[in-house]
């Protein structure tokens, strides 16, 4: 049976084999999760259920539920923050030195400079 303050580990997805909490039992088959993961609905089949049950209210913040996974010996990765980005690479034209003769209208050669 399944409980709000579950721990489990999710399975599949971008998050899979890290650890989140369940938050809300939504229908039979979906729960709302949160903790090393992004809060969102999830099935339950995507996920496998460990011994371990904290105490937290319906509405508790993302801090709160990762507090009480450290207390439990949990490790918590760092939030999901974007890098910087860096200004993209611009590749330097190159400057051609030659000294070709061309031919104009006239047929003249003429060197260029």
């Amino acid at each position: 049976m399944v409980e709000p303050g579950q721990i489990a580990m999710k399975l599949a997805g971008r998050d899979s084999g890290n650890i989140c909490v369940i938050i809300e039992v939504i229908d039979p088959n979906y729960v709302l999760i949160d903790g090393n993961v992004r809060r969102k609905k999830c099935n339950i089949k995507h996920l496998e259920f460990l011994d371990k049950v904290i105490k937290i209210k319906k509405n508790t913040s993302t801090e709160e539920i990762k507090k009480e996974l450290e207390k439990l010996g949990i490790k918590i990765k760092p939030s999901g923050k974007r890098r910087e980005s860096k200004p993209r690479p611009r590749q330097k034209r190159k400057e051609i030195k030659t000294e070709k003769p061309s031919k104009n209208k006239g047929g003249k050669v003429i060197k260029e400079k």
